[in-house]
C-alpha cells in the first residue's frame, strides 16, 4: 500500500516539477515587470548554475565544453601586472602631448611611485627563490593589486589624468591588454643580456635583476661607444669611459642598434642636460635592484628609457611555478550545431558494426532493477533527492513502479534535450525576436537575460516560440525599430536587424567576428580624453561669462553647467548638423521632443546639409562675356541632336548605372589654361573621359598668361620676326576662338587637348609658326582640311596672329579685346592658369591630389543635379540657364580664395591661457547680444621677433580699425573681436613691448596700439626697453602712456606654437596667407563666411543657456567675455570635428532621439548609471540592438562589464524585428570572453554548460584581426564534438573509447557524479602586421612587390616542439616553442596596397625582398597616406633600405609603407613579360611541392593517407605545404613524424582572411576560400609551382609527370569534370542555364586537384583578379555555391585555365568504372544520388587489383606510424 501511495505522491511531484520547469513565457509575461517571483530565464540560469559541478544532468553525464586562448610563447610572471600597468599609462591614449618628450607623464610618475617603495621584498625573494622548491607566497594577484594601488595614487593626484583610468586600468590588466608591450621589452632584454654576456643560453644562468646600457652619441646621432652598468656604483666610471672616447664622424651601423636607441613611439625621460648620453635600463620592475639603478640614472640627469626585463630564460626553462603562458581574453567562441549531410567524422573501428551510425540509443539506457535511484537530474527531476525528501531510503533497490518511473525519466530526458535544441519551423519562429524581447524586458536583470537568450538560442528557441505578444508590445517595439532605422543602426548582414554601438555617439564596429575589444578600450580612453580636453578648454571661459552675466553666484554656477552641457550636446551632434541648424535658424532641432519630420523632409534636409556644409562655388559664369571661350553647347550644337531630350529618361538610365546623357547643359567645366607655359592641366583627362562617356558637359576655357593676370595688364608684344617669336597665351586665345567659329567646337576641343598634351612634353619654347603648323597638321589628320588647302589656311592663321584680329572682328578698334577681357576676368575672380571649375566648384590644382578628390566631387555634383531634376527644379526646358541656377545660394562666392580649395579646414586654439583681457572689440557701439547671430574672434598670430611679423601686426590693426560693425554677411548679424598673439620666442625688444600690450589689449584702442607698432617699425628696436619707452612714442595721450607702462610690468601675452610663423584664425579656423603675411578685409570676410553657419548655431545655443544678455553693460566686459567664450567653444568644437573619427550623420539623431527615449515611456528602453548630480562630462555608451543577432551575442557580456565594472552611463534600446527570416543564429551557442574580474586564480575561458547531448557540434573561434590563433591542445575533434553512446561526451570518455578500440575490448565507464567536460586550448601563435604600400611616383599600389619581414634579434635558439600531454593525448609542447620563424614574406596586393605579415612582440625590419626585381626598381621613403588614399611623401624624406616596425600591442593600425622609383626606373615593369629561367630537365630530381588543407580528425586521417600515397608513387622528392589554421596540434606533431619516416618534407603555412575582403560565415566555405583566394601570398616567394591535392584523395600515379606538364602559358591547370557516368549527368548544372551561357563552350573544371605556376600566377596578378571577382560575386549570398570551384571556372574569360588530361582525376560520382584503370588520382567526392560516409566509401572504392595497397592497408600503415610516434614520445618522458 505504501508503494502505491508513494507512486501517487511521486507522480504529483513529477507533474508539478514539469509544470514549474515548463511554465510558458506567456504566463510569465503576465507578471509585473521586475517582480522577483516571475520565473524568467535569469532564474532558470540561476537554477542550472546552482547544480553542483559534480552532478550530471544526463544519463551519460553533464555535457560541458571549455575553450581558452593562451599566448604560449609569452611568459607571464608575478611582475607582469606591474609592467602592464606602466604600459597602460605609456600608451597615453587620447593624450594631446607626445609621450616621447613628456617627462612628467603618468607613465614616469607611475615608475617614480613604484620606485619610491624601494622595491617589494616578496619580489626580491621571488628572484632569489627561483631555484628553490618553495616559492614566495607573493602571487600574480598580489602584483595586480599593487599596480592598481599605485595607479590610483598617481591618478588621484593628477588633474589632467583621464577620469576613466581608475576603472579602465583594472579591466585592462584583467584582459592582459598590454601584455605584448611587456613581451616586446622581454625580447629586447633577452637579446641585450645575450649580447653583453649576462645570459648564457646553454647554461641558463639568471641575469641580474637590472642592468643599463649607457651609450654616447655625437651630433649626428652616431653611437660613439657603449658601457654596461649593472650597479649604480659603476655609473660614474662608465660616464668617464665614454667621455674619453672620440667620435670617428662615420655613421657606423650596429647590429644591436635596436637595443641602444629609442624605438618609434617609445617614451623617453628627457632632461635639461645634453642629449649626448642615453641610458636604457633593463630591469625587473618592482625589485630593489631596479629601484636603486633607476634612482641613480634619474639623479644623473641622463636621457632615460626603461624596458621591463621579464623572465629571460623562458625559452630554455618553462617551469610553470616561475613563468606561465599568458592567458588571453577578448575572443569569441561559437559552438554550431552541425547538420551533417555526408558523414565526415572519424568513427574508428569499434563503430563499424553499426554501419558508422554513432547516434546514442537512449532506449537502451534503462535502469537496472537492483540499482538505487540515480542522483542526477533526468527529465527535469532528481529522483534520488525526491526520495530523500519523502524519507525513503534512496540507496536500496527500487520497487517496480518506482523503477519504471526512473527508467521513464531516463528515456524522456533525451526528448527534453531534443525539445531544448529543436529549431522551430519557419512559421513558428516568425515572431521569435519579439518573443525574446518580451522575455528580456520581464526579467529582473535584462542584461543577464539578454546574454542568456542570445548566447544559448538553440536551447531556448523552442520555449520562446510559445510566448504570446500583445498588440501594445508590438507598437512599442515598432517605435524602437523606427528609432534604430532613423539613426542608421541597422545591420545589413542580419536581415537589416537593428544594431548600433556608440561611445559618445562615436560608432564602434562590433558586428564583425574580428571585433577587437582592445580597440574598444582605446576608444573609451580617447573619448574620455576628448571630453576632458573639451571641458578644460571651454569651461573657464563659460564660467567667467556665467559669473559676469549672472545676478549671483548660484545663478552663475547653474548657467555655467547648462552652457557646458550645450557644448557637449553640440559635440555629439556633429559639424554638419550644427551647420544645418545655424543655416536654417531652426533651433528647435536641439529639442528632441519637437524633432518631428516626415520622410520627405528628412531626405531634403540630408541633401541640404551636405550642400550647405561641404560644397562651395565660385561665380565663374557671370562677367565672363568675351572672356571665356565655350567650345561646345549641348543644347544647340548639331553633334548632340541625337541625344534624348527627356530628363525623366535620363534619370531612369542613371538609376541603372548609365551616363546622364540628355540634351541639356547639366554640367559646365571651366579650364583656366596657358598653353604657352607648358604646365599640365590635371583636369584634361577627366574632361576627355566625361566627353567620351557622353556626359552632358559644356566645356569653357579661359586662356590667360599668369604674369598678365598678376599685373592686370597685357604683356608688350614681342617683335613678329616672321612668326619665329615664342607664341603667347593671347595667340592661343585668338587661334582657338577662330577655330571654334570656323570648324566647330569639337575640332577646337581636339586641337586644344592634343596640343596641350604635346606642349607639356616639350622643354623648348614653341614659336608662333610651329604652333600654327601643329594646328594645321591636326586639321589634316581630323579630315577637316584638304591637303591642297594647307598653305592657304596656314597663311590665314598666321595673319590672324600677326594682326591680332580675327577676320570676324576686323572692324574692332581694340585688336586684343577678347584676351584683355579674359585677363580682367581672371584678375577679378582671383583665378590663375592651372585652375579648373566644375559647375563653379574648384577642382584640385595639384596633380597629386586631383585624382583622389575629383571622383568624389563629380559623383556628389551628379547626385546634386539628379536631386534638382527629381524635385522639378530642372526640367526638359527650364530653367533657361542651368549654369546660372546652380551658381546661386549662400555658398556662392564672387571670387576664388585659397580657403575654398581646402577639403576640410584646419583648426587651431591659439593660446589656451589667453583671456578676454586681450580682446579688442571691433564694434564701438553698445551691443544687444540677444540680437547678434554670431560672435567671432579674429586672431592674428605673428612672429614679433621678425620685421615681417611687425608689418603684419600693423596691417592687421589697420584692417580691423576700418572693419564694419555688423555687415559681414547679407542675412546675418555678426559681431567681431580681435586678438594678437605672438608665435616667436619673444626674445627681441619689439616682442617684449608688444607682447605686454597685447596681453591687456582691451585697455587700449586699436589706433593707440598701431601708433606703438608703427613707432617700433621705424625705430627698429634692438636694445632692451623699460617703462620710459612709451614717453618716446608720439601720438599717445599721457593716460595711455601710463597704462602702457603699467602693462609692461605685468604678464606678457601667452604665445602660440604653430608650424607657420604668421597665420590668422576666425574662431579657430586657420588661414595662412601665401607669400606676404598680410591679411585683407576680404580674407576676414571669407573666414567668417566659411564658419558662419556653425558659429551661428554655437552662439545661439550657448547664449540660450547663459543669463539674459539683452541689456548692454556700461563697460565692454560683457562683450569681451561673450566673444571669448563663444570663440573658445567654437574653436574647441571645430578642432574636435576636424579630427574626429565618429560617424557623422548618426550622432545628431542619437543626441536628439536617444535623449527623448525614456524607460518610463517604453519598457524596451533602459538606462543605467546616469549620474545627474555630476557636473562633469562622462563617457556615455548607447546601444541599439535586436536580441537575436550575432553581434548581440558578442556584445551582451560587454554591456554587463560596462554597467557593472566600468560603471559608465549606459543606454540600451531593444529593437526587435516583427518578422525574422533565416538570418537568426538559431544553431549557434556563443560565448564572448571578456571577464573584468578574471585573475590568475580564476583564469578566463569560454564555458558552455548543460549542452544537449544529441547533437554534433563544431567549434569556431572569433578573434581580433591581428591575432593568429591555432589549436594548441585538444583531446577531441573540435570540428566534430559528439557524444558516444557508451562512453559519453567528455574528454575522459573519448580517451576511454580510444583505449577500448586499441585494446579491442569494451569497458563501460561509471556515470555517477561525472561531469562530461571537453577542453580545447588555443595558442596565440603570432600577431599580424597589416599595411598599405604605395608607389609615391604614381599614387598607386605597386601590386606584386615582394616584401620581407625579419626580426631584429640575435637569438636563434630552437627547442623541442612535440610532447605527450598528461591526459595521454599527443600535441605540440607549444609553451616550449619560441615563434616558429623570425622571417616572413609576402606580396603587395592591388586592393589598397594591402600586405600581411606575421610577427610577434618585438622589433622588426621591413624591406623589399633583396633578390627581387622590386629591389632594383624601388627604395623606401617616409610619408603618410590620408583617409582618402592620398599619398604624401615627407618633405625631407631620405631613401631607406628598411623600415623599423615595433609590434607591441593588439590594436596597431595599418602600417604605411611608401616606395619610390629609383632614377632610371620610372617606367620599369615590376614583372618582366617572361621569366628568365633555364628549362628544368624533366629527369631532374626537383622537389615536387604539394598543397592541401583539412579540418577535423576524419579529414586529418584522410590527409595522412593522401600524403602517404603521394610519397609512395612520386619518383621525385616531395614537400607538403599544409594549411595550419584548422589542423589539430596532434596531427601537426604526428604528421611531421610520419613525414620523416616515409621520406618527405612537411611545412605548415597560414594566412588571415583580410577585413576588407567579404568574409564567409560557414566553416566549409571559409576553407574553400582559403583554398583559392590567397595562393599568391600563402607560400614563400621561392616556391615557384604548387600542386593542390584534396585531403580525401589517394594518388595512383607519379606527380612528377604532372609537375613537369607544360601548362601552355596558363597560370594554372584543372581537370574538367568527367561526363562518362550517364546516370549523374543530370546533376551537372553547368550544362544548362546561366553556366552554359557563361562558359560559352569552355569546360567546367573540378577543384579537387590543380597545378599552379606561381611565378606566372604572381606576375599576371591572378590573385588580385580572383579576389576582385570574388568580391563582386559574393555580394549575392546565393552565388558561388561551390566557392573554390565556381570562382576559377567563372573567371576563365579573364584567367585562362589549362585543362589537364582527364586521367588526372577520377571520381566515382562522375566517371565511369571503365575509366578507373587509367586514373592517376582517386577522389572521394560526394555522390548526389545517395549519401555515404567518407570512410566507408574509401574502403569500398580504393581496393582491388587496381591498387598496390588498398585504402585499409594505407590506413593501417598510418595508424602504425601514429602508434610508433606515441611510443617514441612516451620514451622521451
Amino acid at each position: 500500500m505504501w508503494r502505491f501511495q508513494l507512486g501517487i505522491r511521486l507522480l504529483f511531484i513529477v507533474i508539478y516539477a514539469r509544470e514549474s520547469f515548463c511554465l510558458s513565457a506567456n504566463e510569465r509575461s503576465g507578471e509585473e515587470k521586475g517582480s522577483s517571483s516571475a520565473p524568467t530565464l535569469s532564474s532558470f540560469q540561476q537554477y542550472t548554475n546552482a547544480i553542483p559541478s559534480d552532478q550530471p544532468v544526463t544519463p551519460h553525464g553533464r555535457r560541458d565544453v571549455e575553450a581558452s586562448v593562451k599566448a604560449y610563447s609569452w611568459p607571464s610572471t608575478i611582475f607582469s601586472p606591474l609592467c602592464e600597468a606602466w604600459a597602460y599609462f605609456e600608451s597615453s591614449i587620447g593624450n594631446t602631448k607626445s609621450t616621447e618628450s613628456n617627462s612628467n607623464s603618468l607613465s614616469w610618475k607611475y615608475l617614480d611611485a613604484l620606485v619610491e617603495r624601494g622595491g617589494v621584498d616578496a619580489l626580491n625573494n621571488w628572484i632569489d627563490d627561483q631555484s628553490k622548491e618553495e616559492q614566495s607566497p607573493w602571487t600574480f594577484d598580489n602584483s595586480t593589486a599593487l599596480a592598481i594601488e599605485i595607479a590610483s595614487q598617481i591618478t588621484q593626484s593628477n588633474e589632467t589624468s583621464n577620469t576613466l583610468d581608475r576603472q579602465l586600468l583594472p579591466m585592462a590588466l584583467s584582459l592582459r591588454a598590454h601584455s605584448p608591450h611587456c613581451e616586446m621589452h622581454r625580447s629586447l632584454a633577452r637579446d641585450a643580456a645575450i649580447v653583453y654576456g649576462l645570459y648564457d643560453v646553454e647554461k641558463g644562468n639568471l641575469p641580474p635583476s637590472a642592468f643599463c646600457l649607457l651609450s654616447r652619441r655625437d651630433g649626428d646621432n652616431n653611437i660613439i661607444g657603449t658601457q654596461l652598468v649593472i650597479d649604480e656604483s659603476l655609473l660614474t666610471k662608465a660616464l668617464e669611459e665614454l667621455n674619453s672616447l672620440e667620435s670617428s664622424g662615420e655613421n657606423v651601423e650596429h647590429e644591436d642598434s635596436h637595443l641602444l636607441t629609442q624605438l618609434p613611439g617609445e617614451s623617453i625621460h628627457l632632461t635639461t642636460s645634453s642629449d649626448e648620453f642615453v641610458a636604457i635600463l633593463y630591469g625587473q620592475v618592482g625589485t630593489s635592484a631596479f629601484a636603486s639603478l633607476y634612482k641613480s640614472l634619474r639623479n644623473s640627469q641622463l636621457h632615460l628609457i626603461v624596458r621591463h626585463m621579464g623572465f629571460i630564460p623562458y625559452e630554455e626553462n618553462n617551469d610553470a611555478s616561475v613563468a606561465f603562458p599568458t592567458v588571453m581574453q577578448g575572443y569569441g567562441v561559437r559552438l554550431d550545431i552541425r547538420n551533417v549531410e555526408y558523414k565526415a567524422f572519424d568513427d574508428g573501428p569499434a563503430d563499424d558494426s553499426k554501419g558508422g551510425d554513432a547516434k546514442s540509443d537512449w532506449n537502451e539506457a534503462g535502469h537496472h532493477p537492483e540499482q538505487s535511484a540515480r542522483d542526477e537530474y533526468l527529465g527535469g527531476l532528481n529522483l534520488h533527492t525526491i526520495l530523500d525528501r519523502l524519507q525513503v531510503d534512496s540507496t536500496k533497490p527500487l520497487a517496480t513502479d518506482i523503477h519504471a518511473l526512473q527508467t521513464a525519466a531516463i528515456r524522456s530526458h533525451s526528448f527534453q534535450l531534443g525539445s531544448e535544441s529543436i529549431i522551430p519551423p519557419a512559421w513558428q519562429r516568425r515572431s521569435l525576436s519579439m518573443q525574446a524581447a518580451s522575455l528580456i524586458v520581464s526579467s529582473p536583470d535584462p542584461l543577464e537575460a539578454l546574454k542568456g537568450v542570445s548566447q544559448n538560442l538553440p536551447s531556448v528557441a523552442h520555449s520562446l516560440s510559445n510566448i504570446q505578444i500583445s498588440e501594445e508590445f508590438e507598437a512599442l517595439a515598432e517605435k524602437a525599430t523606427d528609432l534604430a532605422a532613423k539613426v542608421g543602426a541597422v545591420s545589413p548582414g542580419w536581415g537589416d536587424a537593428a544594431f548600433g554601438f556608440y561611445v559618445n555617439s562615436r560608432e564602434v564596429n562590433v558586428e564583425r567576428p574580428s571585433f577587437n575589444v582592445f580597440q574598444l578600450l582605446n576608444v573609451l580612453r580617447e573619448e574620455d580624453a576628448i571630453l576632458r580636453n573639451l571641458e578644460l578648454s571651454v569651461r573657464p571661459s563659460l564660467k567667467k561669462a556665467a559669473l559676469v552675466l549672472g545676478s549671483d553666484e548660484d545663478e552663475g554656477s547653474s548657467a555655467e553647467w547648462a552652457a557646458l552641457q550645450s557644448v557637449r550636446k553640440m559635440m555629439d551632434m556633429g559639424a554638419d548638423k550644427l551647420a544645418e541648424i545655424g543655416k536654417s535658424g531652426d533651433f528647435s532641432m536641439m529639442n528632441p521632443m519637437t524633432n518631428e519630420s516626415n520622410e520627405e523632409d528628412e531626405i531634403e534636409s540630408d541633401f541640404d546639409e551636405e550642400e550647405g556644409s561641404q560644397i562651395y562655388r565660385i561665380d565663374v559664369g557671370r562677367g565672363g562675356k568675351n572672356a571665356v571661350l565655350y567650345l561646345n553647347d549641348i543644347e544647340k550644337d548639331p553633334e548632340y541632336s541625337s541625344w534624348p531630350t527627356s530628363m525623366q529618361q535620363m534619370l531612369y538610365s542613371a538609376q541603372f548605372g548609365g551616363a546622364p546623357t540628355v540634351r541639356r547643359n547639366l554640367f559646365t567645366m571651366l579650364l583656366v589654361i596657358d598653353p604657352a607655359d607648358g604646365n599640365p592641366c590635371p583636369a584634361l583627362g577627366a574632361v576627355a573621359q566625361l566627353l567620351n562617356a557622353q556626359f552632358p558637359l559644356r566645356l569653357g576655357v579661359l586662356i590667360v598668361n599668369k604674369d598678365d593676370v598678376e599685373k592686370g595688364l597685357l604683356s608688350e608684344p614681342l617683335p613678329w620676326d616672321n612668326g619665329d617669336r615664342p607664341f603667347h597665351a593671347s595667340d592661343s586665345f585668338l587661334l582657338l576662338k577662330h577655330i571654334t567659329n570656323k570648324y566647330g567646337g569639337m575640332v577646337a576641343i581636339s586641337c586644344l587637348f592634343q596640343l596641350l598634351h604635346e606642349s607639356a612634353k616639350m622643354d623648348d619654347t614653341i614659336s608662333v609658326k610651329e604652333y600654327v603648323s601643329a594646328h594645321v597638321s591636326l586639321f589634316v589628320q581630323m579630315g577637316v582640311l584638304h591637303q591642297g588647302l594647307i598653305s592657304n589656311v596656314q597663311d590665314e592663321l598666321m595673319n590672324i596672329l600677326k594682326t591680332g584680329k580675327d577676320p570676324e572682328n576686323a572692324n574692332s578698334k581694340n585688336k586684343n579685346l577678347g584676351y584683355e577681357s579674359a585677363v580682367q576676368f581672371a584678375k577679378d575672380k582671383l583665378i590663375r592658369p592651372g585652375m579648373s571649375f566644375f559647375n563653379g566648384i574648384p577642382l584640385p590644382g595639384d596633380a597629386a591630389t586631383f585624382e583622389s578628390r575629383v571622383n568624389t566631387i563629380l559623383r556628389d555634383e551628379q547626385h546634386h543635379i539628379m536631386e534638382l531634376a527629381m524635385k522639378g527644379v530642372i526640367t526638359d526646358s527650364t530653367p533657361k540657364s542651368i549654369y546660372a541656377t546652380i551658381l546661386s545660394g549662400d555658398n556662392l562666392f564672387n571670387q576664388y580664395h585659397p580657403l575654398l580649395d581646402e577639403s576640410s579646414g584646419e583648426y587651431f586654439i591659439a593660446s589656451p591661457k589667453s583671456d578676454e583681457a586681450s580682446l579688442l572689440l571691433l564694434s564701438q557701439s553698445k551691443e544687444n547680444y540677444s540680437n547678434i547671430d554670431a560672435l567671432f574672434v579674429i586672431e592674428a598670430m605673428v612672429d614679433l621677433d621678425d620685421s615681417a611679423g611687425i608689418d603684419a601686426v600693423s596691417s592687421f590693426l589697420e584692417v580691423i580699425s576700418s572693419a564694419p560693425d555688423h555687415s559681414w554677411h547679407e542675412s546675418k548679424t555678426v559681431s567681431l573681436a580681435a586678438r594678437i598673439v605672438p608665435t616667436g620666442e619673444s626674445t627681441s625688444s619689439a616682442s617684449q613691448v608688444l607682447g605686454s600690450l597685447f596681453h591687456t589689449a582691451s585697455s587700449f584702442d586699436a589706433a593707440d596700439l598701431k601708433v606703438v607698432v608703427d613707432h617700433i617699425q621705424q625705430a627698429k628696436l634692438e636694445d632692451a626697453v623699460d617703462s620710459n619707452f612709451f614717453d618716446k612714442v608720439e601720438g599717445l595721450s599721457a593716460s595711455v602712456r601710463r597704462k602702457m607702462a603699467a602693462a609692461m610690468e605685468g604678464k606678457q601675452c601667452h604665445g602660440a606654437k604653430h608650424d607657420s610663423k604668421n597665420l590668422y584664425t576666425a574662431n579657430g579656423r586657420v588661414y595662412v596667407p601665401n607669400g606676404s603675411p598680410l591679411i585683407t578685409l576680404d580674407d576676414i570676410k571669407m573666414l567668417v563666411s566659411l564658419e558662419l553657419d556653425q558659429t551661428t548655431a554655437i552662439t545661439k545655443l550657448i547664449l540660450k543657456n547663459l543669463p539674459s544678455v539683452s541689456a548692454s553693460n556700461d563697460d565692454s566686459l560683457t562683450g569681451r567675455v561673450l566673444h571669448h567664450a563663444i570663440s573658445r567653444s567654437a574653436a574647441a568644437l571645430n578642432d574636435f570635428f576636424s579630427s574626429s573619427t565618429k560617424s557623422e550623420g548618426v550622432s545628431s539623431a542619437l543626441t536628439a532621439d536617444l535623449d527623448s527615449s525614456s524607460p518610463d515611456e517604453n519598457p524596451l528602453f533602459f538606462s543605467w548609471n546616469k549620474d545627474t548630480a555630476s557636473e562633469s562630462f562622462q563617457v556615455e555608451v548607447s546601444v541599439i540592438l535586436d536580441p537575436l543577432t550575432e553581434p548581440t551575442q558578442r556584445v551582451a557580456p560587454l554591456l554587463l562589464a560596462i554597467r557593472d565594472v566600468l560603471k559608465l552611463p549606459l543606454r540600451l534600446i531593444i529593437a526587435p524585428r516583427h518578422v525574422v527570416g533565416n538570418d537568426v543564429p538559431l544553431s549557434s551557442y556563443y560565448r564572448f570572453v571578456v571577464d573584468p574580474l578574471a585573475s590568475a586564480s580564476n583564469p578566463p575561458k569560454a564555458r558552455f554548460e548543460n549542452l544537449p547531448t544529441n547533437h554534433l557540434l563544431t567549434l569556431r573561434m572569433d578573434v581580433p584581426e591581428p591575432w593568429d590563433v591555432q589549436q594548441a591542445h585538444g583531446v577531441q575533434d573540435a570540428d566534430n564534438l559528439r557524444c558516444d553512446a557508451r562512453f559519453g561526451c567528455g574528454d575522459e570518455g573519448y580517451i576511454l573509447a580510444r583505449d577500448n578500440r586499441a585494446e579491442g575490448s569494451v569497458h563501460i565507464k561509471p556515470t555517477k557524479g561525472l561531469v562530461e567536460l571537453t577542453q580545447i586550448d588555443y595558442n596565440l601563435k603570432s600577431l599580424l602586421l597589416f599595411g598599405q604600400c604605395y608607389d609615391v611616383s604614381k599614387n598607386t599600389p605597386p601590386n606584386g612587390l615582394q616584401l620581407t619581414l625579419d626580426r631584429m634579434s640575435l637569438d636563434e635558439t630552437e627547442v623541442a616542439e612535440i610532447s605527450v600531454e598528461p591526459d595521454g593525448s599527443i600535441g605540440s609542447q607549444v609553451n616550449n616553442i619560441r615563434p616558429s620563424s623570425d622571417h616572413a614574406d609576402t606580396l603587395v596586393m592591388k586592393t589598397a596596397g594591402y600586405f600581411q605579415l606575421r610577427s610577434n612582440p618585438g622589433v622588426w625590419s621591413l624591406r623589399i625582398e633583396e633578390k627581387s626585381r622590386g629591389s632594383e626598381i624601388y627604395h623606401l621613403v617616409d610619408g603618410k597616406v590620408s583617409a582618402s588614399g592620398q599619398v604624401s611623401p615627407a618633405k625631407s624624406s631620405i631613401e631607406r633600405k628598411s623600415k623599423t616596425l615595433v609590434a607591441n600591442d593588439f590594436t596597431s593600425p595599418f602600417r604605411v609603407l611608401l616606395v619610390k622609383r629609383k632614377k632610371g626606373f620610372e617606367k620599369a615593369k615590376l614583372y618582366l613579360d617572361e621569366v628568365d629561367s633555364t628549362v628544368v630537365d624533366k629527369g631532374s630530381n626537383e622537389t615536387v611541392h604539394v598543397f592541401s588543407l583539412a579540418t577535423g580528425h576524419a579529414y586529418e586521417r584522410l590527409l595522412k593517407i593522401m600524403m602517404l600515397s603521394v610519397t609512395k608513387r612520386t619518383s621525385a622528392p616531395v614537400k607538403f605545404w599544409l594549411f595550419s589554421n584548422f589542423l589539430s596540434p596532434s596531427f601537426k606533431s604526428s604528421a611531421t613524424y610520419m613525414a620523416e619516416q616515409i621520406g618527405c618534407e612537411v611545412e605548415f603555412v597560414t594566412y588571415k582572411w583580410p577585413e576588407w575582403l567579404r568574409g564567409q560565415s560557414e566553416k566549409q566555405r571559409i576553407i574553400w576560400g582559403y583554398k583559392i583566394l590567397f595562393l599568391d601570398v600563402l607560400f614563400p616567394l621561392d616556391v615557384k609551382k604548387i600542386i593542390y591535392v584534396d585531403a580525401d584523395q589517394v594518388v595512383r600515379g607519379d606527380l612528377t609527370e604532372l609537375w613537369n606538364l607544360d601548362l601552355d602559358g596558363a597560370p594554372y591547370g584543372y581537370t574538367p569534370f568527367c561526363d562518362s557516368r550517364e546516370e549523374t549527368l543530370g546533376y551537372q548544372f553547368w550544362r544548362t542555364g546561366f553556366w552554359k551561357s557563361h562558359l560559352a563552350g569552355k569546360p567546367y573544371h573540378i577543384s579537387a586537384l590543380y597545378v599552379v605556376d606561381l611565378e606566372r600566377f604572381r606576375r599576371e596578378l591572378v590573385g588580385d583578379k580572383l579576389r576582385s571577382i570574388y568580391q563582386q560575386l559574393s555580394a549575392d549570398p546565393n552565388s558561388l555555391a561551390n566557392l573554390d570551384q565556381d570562382l576559377p571556372n567563372y573567371a576563365q574569360h579573364d584567367v585562362r585555365i589549362f585543362s589537364l588530361p582527364q586521367k588526372w582525376l577520377w571520381c566515382e560520382s562522375w566517371c565511369s568504372d571503365e575509366t578507373k584503370a587509367e586514373a592517376m588520382t582517386i577522389d572521394l567526392c560526394n555522390n548526389p544520388e545517395h549519401k555515404e560516409a567518407k570512410i566507408s566509401m574509401a574502403k569500398r572504392i580504393i581496393s582491388g587489383d587496381l591498387f598496390e595497397e588498398s585504402w585499409e592497408e594505407l590506413d593501417e600503415m598510418v595508424r602504425n606510424y601514429d602508434d610508433e610516434f606515441s611510443q617514441f614520445e612516451l620514451t622521451k618522458l
